[in-house]
């Protein structure tokens, strides 16, 4: 199974592969002892369409807390030049959270926001995912976010999305 998202029926997508939805259903935090995870999301380009291909698993060094993540930033880095070496591409984040429809919290988005702003890059937003309790596609919150806000993503009836405004940044 993938997921795909546009922006308009034909339009750019953007794809998460059986392998990525399998990372998201593997962390979801179904008893109240699991603790919240995350990585980094990689993918390949084709054409316009992002293909999402992999989702990085938590690590050992990352801080973990039942409503809480922050991961190690050093084995992040190294993440991504050894998948850039494998033709694959940082583009976003994805963490868990305890509730079955998630919904980022303002340090979520702040996060990401300045993530964007911060890095070296072509990109036009990153992507950030937060897998609740629901599985996919119902338990996903989807967003790209750029430098001043993020934009939540949604699937319609035909597995397209649309895209709705979920804040700014001053």
């Amino acid at each position: 199974m993938t997921i795909r998202y546009t922006v308009s029926p034909g339009g750019p997508a953007l794809v998460f592969s059986a392998a990525v939805l399998a990372t998201f259903d593997r962390y979801r935090q179904l008893s109240l002892q699991e603790k919240e995870a995350g990585g980094q999301l990689f993918a390949q380009f084709d054409g316009a369409d992002t293909i999402i291909l992999e989702a990085s698993p938590p690590k050992w060094l990352d801080r973990r807390s039942r409503n809480g993540f922050v991961p190690n930033r050093w084995i992040q880095q190294r993440e991504i030049r050894e998948r850039y070496a494998r033709r694959l591409h940082f583009v976003g984040d994805w963490h868990t959270h305890p509730e079955p429809i998630p919904r980022p919290s303002r340090e979520d988005i702040d996060g990401m926001i300045d993530c964007f702003g911060r890095s070296l890059h072509d990109l036009h937003a990153f992507v950030m995912v937060i897998a609740g309790t629901m599985p996919a596609p119902e338990g996903l919150y989807v967003a790209v976010v750029d430098r001043r806000s993020a934009k939540q993503m949604r699937l319609d009836q035909a597995n397209q999305c649309r895209i709705m405004a979920t804040s700014g940044a001053s």
